[in-house]
């Protein structure tokens, strides 16, 4: 007999400690069961800025397809490109300043074009485009790579001289040794 109650106690021992174990892992396991239930939520992503690239398309510096329409800039003049430079040197700032724009627009947020109701020789529309709120012609001239609108225009392919008339900032030009 006394084997048996010690047997006996084991078992009751047993299931008391599993019915302990039950209960503390009920509200764990009910949590599990409940989370499966509930529909799942879509993690959260970060959503990048909206882009401009897609509505802009640099063509030149000063000249751009915005939203399928062909622009110039009314207030800053910029080298030509390669096919129509007058020089080596201005083929090359050309390719600068039309770098420098590309990457404005690739970083940029909005576009904004104010045309001033006059076209150019090539039936573009010419006015105003402003990247982020900041006037594109405005920050050319500043970084010295577009010259004013002036008349005669401004010559890329003699020495810049900051008195000529239109003529860029060269000191950006400038670095010090």
């Amino acid at each position: 007999m006394p084997t048996f109650r010690i047997l006996a106690g084991r078992i009751l021992a047993g299931r008391i400690l599993a019915g302990l174990a039950l209960t503390a892992a009920a509200p764990v396991l009910g949590g599990l069961l409940l989370g499966a239930c509930q529909p799942k939520q879509e993690a959260l992503t970060a959503t990048p800025p909206p882009s401009i690239t897609n509505r802009v398309r640099v063509l030149d510096a000063d000249v751009l397809i915005i939203d399928g329409r062909h622009v110039r800039l009314a207030n800053a003049y910029a080298p030509e490109s390669l096919l129509h430079s007058r020089c080596w040197a201005e083929s090359l700032a050309s390719d600068r300043a039309a770098e420098y724009v590309k990457d404005l627009v690739e970083h940029a947020r909005s576009v904004d074009f104010k045309p001033n109701g006059q076209t150019d020789n090539y039936n573009r529309a010419l006015g105003l485009v402003a990247i982020d709120g900041a006037d594109l012609g405005d920050i050319l001239y500043q970084q010295g790579l577009a010259a004013r609108v002036v008349d005669p225009r401004f010559d890329w392919c003699q020495p810049i001289s900051k008195q000529a008339d239109g003529a860029p900032k060269i000191s950006t030009l400038y670095t010090p040794n």
